[in-house]
């Protein structure tokens, strides 16, 4: 009985908790967001009309958004920007926090990403140990020491923060491409591995290995 018991109140978990983890935090994201300008917008809009909007704040910030986006896609303004950024950062402490965090949000929401070119996997740093990273370039024939061999350049990032990390230049043979996104792969990395479905590294491309498979011919 108390196994069934026990049983039940698990699965309950498993069933609920991530449901009410995920409401809260969408919750707590909206009221955020709007709370930003809607600290300013709702005041007035209850003084002058005698009642306020929630969720006229999130909106504002999206008008913002889109506003600020394209004032920043024009040419004088792209011209500008860099000045007025070089005084921001001269604030005390804002050169500690600004450049990394603009870094990590023009990789999340940038083209960056897109310079990966596959998800890929490989025994580093030992033997049956491995490794998954991003496939950045690759090169035919490359004449290392008293070898000559076809090569790749992977990027392999560091959790949690996927901009940090290294590169290694690894023979092409020994390489394995798996069939998901770089979202996915990212999502894996940011979370340690948490976030890593069972069946991932099973999801290698049809002929498993970039020897038997041009890169080009592997992408969907």
């Amino acid at each position: 009985m108390k196994t069934k018991i026990r049983r039940y109140f698990i699965a309950g978990i498993v069933v609920l908790l991530p449901l009410f983890i995920t409401v809260n935090f969408l919750s707590i994201t909206i009221r955020f967001f709007d709370n930003l300008l809607g600290r300013y917008i709702n005041p007035y809009l209850q003084n002058t009309y005698g009642t306020s909007f929630f969720g006229l704040g999130l909106v504002a910030i999206i008008v913002l958004i889109f506003f600020t986006g394209i004032m920043a896609t024009n040419v004088f303004v792209k011209k500008i920007m860099p000045y007025f950024e070089n005084l921001f950062l001269r604030i005390p402490f804002v050169y500690q926090i600004y450049p990394s965090v603009k870094q990590l949000v023009n990789f999340l929401f940038s083209d960056e990403k897109l310079a990966f070119k596959k998800v890929v996997l490989f025994e580093y740093p030992r033997d049956d140990v491995y490794t998954m990273g991003f496939l950045t370039n690759e090169f035919s024939d490359q004449t290392i020491g008293d070898k000559t061999m076809d090569t790749v350049c992977v990027y392999i990032s560091s959790a949690p923060n996927p901009i940090t990390g290294f590169f290694v230049i690894v023979p092409q043979k020994d390489i394995i491409v798996l069939d998901i996104s770089v979202e996915e792969a990212i999502k894996i990395i940011i979370s340690g591995g948490v976030l890593m479905d069972k069946n991932v590294l099973s999801k290698v491309k049809p002929a498993q290995a970039l020897q038997n498979t041009p890169l080009d011919a592997a992408d969907k």
